[in-house]
């Protein structure tokens, strides 16, 4: 009844929830099915997906990061992770460092002084004592999920190699990540993997089908970013995107990310040094440059403690290959270079209630980056 005790009309109403009926999508097999029209009437009402970190990550997307070993991924997640933790509730989901390694990348050796992260960052390791069955990345999984229900929706996952032990193979990649696609679509995640990149010759440009694993290993991802080592100089590295869905390509091979590697008030990050054209940063096809390239990478590898098996596997060439390059390395006293960035000194830290003051955060990248 209205205030006047005339009846209301339901009319109106009934006729909505008609309608409300008839756009609802149909059901066959697995498939919700409805008009396209009314995908784009709906979907006009829900606001459209934020993007973070230079337009890098955007929101409800899968997005992955590979590199070669110790170029800098995992340094390279943190920074984005802490950007997008200015904004939102992030997990990142750290299965490569040890809390030790975490706090000695973000702790400065000379003065203890430690890099404040956002509250919304938030970290998570394996607890060994919880794991209760055989199936690690299915448990992985559901901690994901269980988060999620938290109210947790942006998660980072360094990275699938840890789970998924022969994702060099690709199957075993691919069944992780349909369903992790699942769960991103039931809670609307958004989420960034990070991945491994097999030897690769130094005087070719990183492409998408440089990712390990099956060349269809890609197609689980709405876009992919590429981080690899500059030619010109060992500290530098370069960012290209090398799929991408929504957007535009910004920082393609004519237009790739110069990277240098610092460490400023305790945090390890990445600085921007400008914009460049890719085959200024890739080295010129000569087999002598090839294989330094490959020693040191092993080198790199054998300082991580991997066997030569590992290495090998890691890099995907013969046990007998990787004998052959340390060889080479002894004769001709090759080191890996002292810059290594993954490479921090283990210093006590001093108490924070030495320090006198936390300054305001650094923004990772330039100062004109700075919001």
């Amino acid at each position: 009844m209205t205030e006047n005790n005339t009846p209301l009309d339901p009319r109106p109403a009934i006729a909505a929830e008609a309608g409300k009926a008839r756009k609802s999508p149909r059901h066959i097999g697995l498939l919700s099915v409805k008009a396209a029209n009314d995908w784009i009437e709906e979907s006009l009402l829900a606001p459209d997906p934020k993007t973070y970190f230079h337009d890098l990550i955007v929101q409800y997307e899968n997005t992955v990061i590979f590199a070669s070993s110790n170029v800098g991924k995992s340094i390279l997640a943190i920074q984005i992770a802490e950007n997008i933790a200015r904004q939102e509730k992030i997990l990142y989901v750290d299965l490569e460092l040890s809390a030790k390694q975490f706090q000695l990348r973000y702790t400065d050796p000379a003065t203890g002084y430690r890099h404040i992260f956002p509250a919304n960052f938030t970290r998570a390791e394996i607890a060994p004592e919880l794991i209760v069955g055989a199936d690690l990345e299915q448990e992985i999984l559901s901690s994901i999920e269980e988060a999620a229900r938290q109210g947790t929706r942006f998660f980072v996952i360094d990275n699938i190699t840890f789970i998924c032990n022969d994702s060099e193979k690709g199957s075993t990649a691919g069944s992780f990540m349909m369903k992790l696609i699942s769960l991103k679509k039931l809670y609307n995640l958004t989420t960034i993997v990070i991945a491994h990149t097999p030897k690769r010759r130094g005087w070719e440009p990183i492409t998408q089908n440089d990712l390990a694993g099956s060349a269809k290993l890609i197609n689980f991802f709405d876009a992919g970013i590429a981080l690899a080592r500059s030619a010109k100089d060992d500290r530098l590295r370069y960012l290209k995107q090398v799929k991408v869905r929504t957007g535009e390509y910004r920082y393609d091979s004519d237009n790739v990310i110069i990277l240098d590697i610092a460490k400023t008030d305790g945090c390890l990050h990445f600085e921007i040094q400008g914009y460049a054209n890719e085959y200024d940063h890739l080295r010129t096809r000569s087999t002598a440059s090839d294989d330094y390239d490959e020693i040191i990478e092993i080198l790199r590898l054998q300082h991580d403690g991997k066997s030569v098996r590992e290495i090998a596997s890691a890099l995907g060439m013969a046990s007998t290959t990787v004998f052959r390059r340390l060889k080479k390395a002894k004769e001709n006293h090759i080191t890996i270079p002292a810059d290594t960035p993954d490479t921090v000194p283990s210093v006590p830290p001093v108490p924070l209630a030495e320090h006198p003051e936390h300054p305001e955060q650094r923004l990772p990248f330039s100062k004109e980056d700075r919001v």
